[in-house]
């Protein structure tokens, strides 16, 4: 139950992936990310399967490069045998971090217009810095896969 008081129903719904990225689950992002219970399955399902798209597409060099040294698909190789399964045990982690995080940012845009009663405003689902925030994380997320760091220094 949110803090509205109102039922929280989760989407039991898979979102496939391109097959190398790992599949996403639309409960398991509304249970980690805290999503209002006002939000409409469709409104998450649209806004995580956007998200994916544009983390591949930030990703694209990565999948490349993983590809080149070997690995078929990132679900596969992923595990707890070896220190290398972690390795893409964690990238699956951060992959999901990035899309989730993105796709939280862009829902948190829209909550405005799921409810606008003046009893019912609530600062912690709609300010602006709530969606800068879960962008920022998604953002690192996708950094980290790339190899970069936080930040990008470059001389002029």
């Amino acid at each position: 139950m949110s803090f509205s008081g109102k039922p929280t129903t989760f989407v039991e719904q898979i979102i496939e992936n391109d097959g190398f990225w790992p599949d996403l689950s639309v409960s398991e992002f509304q249970k980690g990310y805290r999503l209002p219970a006002e939000f409409l399955g469709d409104l998450l399902t649209d806004a995580l399967a956007i998200a994916m798209v544009e983390v591949n597409g930030d990703l694209a060099a990565v999948k490349a490069a993983l590809q080149d040294s070997g690995v078929p698909d990132l679900g596969s190789v992923a595990g707890i045998a070896t220190p290398a399964a972690w390795a893409h045990a964690h990238k699956a982690r951060l992959y999901k971090r990035a899309v989730y995080c993105r796709a939280k940012a862009s829902a948190l845009q829209q909550f405005a217009t799921v409810t606008r009663r003046e009893s019912a405003e609530n600062t912690g689902k709609e300010a602006p810095e709530r969606e800068d925030t879960f962008l920022a994380y998604s953002q690192s997320a996708v950094r980290v896969l790339q190899g970069r760091g936080r930040i990008t220094a470059a001389l002029l």
